[in-house]
């Protein structure tokens, strides 16, 4: 006969599901959640003709806040973005051509929604801040359907904007249209003053 040991069981550990409380939902949302992202990605990404890819690594959360306020009032949205969702959105949008782009931590900027940025405001904008906010890298730029180097946008970004061009093109224009309106008023003036002597005289 096997003698009974007190406590025999006492030190053997239930199998059984121990509960440990609620489950904390992550956040991310699930499946839908990443699919309704990479939607409004899309649709920011096919609505902007101009997309400047940067590199935050090295940048505080205060410090990208600060950046993301600083370049508002320019007309700028400046976003942290996920790569795989921002690929997956760049594919469903027709510009995949970001794809080589994205690598490390991301943010883009684009013109803000009803904002009228060309992509040499939205270069030079980055460019200037830059000095202000050191740690932040030019990654490249995706303009129209081309694919742009940190280099190549470092050199958009010291191009006259599309205002600054026709702001010129009309001024240079303005000075010898005037003369020509001079030039042709000048005989229609004078045949009015030949008309009213002529008036006179009978």
């Amino acid at each position: 006969m096997v003698p009974h040991c007190a406590g025999a069981h006492e030190g053997v550990v239930s199998m059984a599901k121990v509960k440990t409380g609620p489950k904390v939902k992550r956040k991310g949302g699930g499946v839908a959640a990443k699919s309704k992202r990479v939607d409004e990605l899309a649709e920011g990404l096919s609505g902007s003709s101009a997309i400047v890819v940067t590199e935050y690594r090295g940048l505080t959360v205060q410090q990208l806040q600060d950046l993301r306020r600083k370049l508002r009032p320019r007309g700028i949205d400046y976003r942290v973005v996920k790569n795989t969702l921002f690929a997956r959105a760049a594919d469903a949008s027709g510009r995949s051509g970001i794809r080589p782009l994205l690598s490390g931590p991301t943010a883009i900027a684009v013109p803000g929604k009803d904002q009228k940025v060309d992509e040499v405001e939205l270069a030079r904008s980055l460019v200037d801040e830059m000095r202000t906010f050191k740690a932040l890298k030019i990654v490249g730029a995706l303009i129209g359907d081309r694919t742009y180097g940190p280099d190549q946008v470092m050199a958009l970004s010291r191009l006259p904007s599309r205002q600054q061009l026709q702001a010129t093109i009309v001024g240079s224009l303005q000075a010898p249209l005037g003369n020509l309106v001079g030039t042709l008023r000048a005989p229609f003036a004078n045949l009015v003053h030949v008309i009213a002597a002529r008036g006179s005289a009978a």
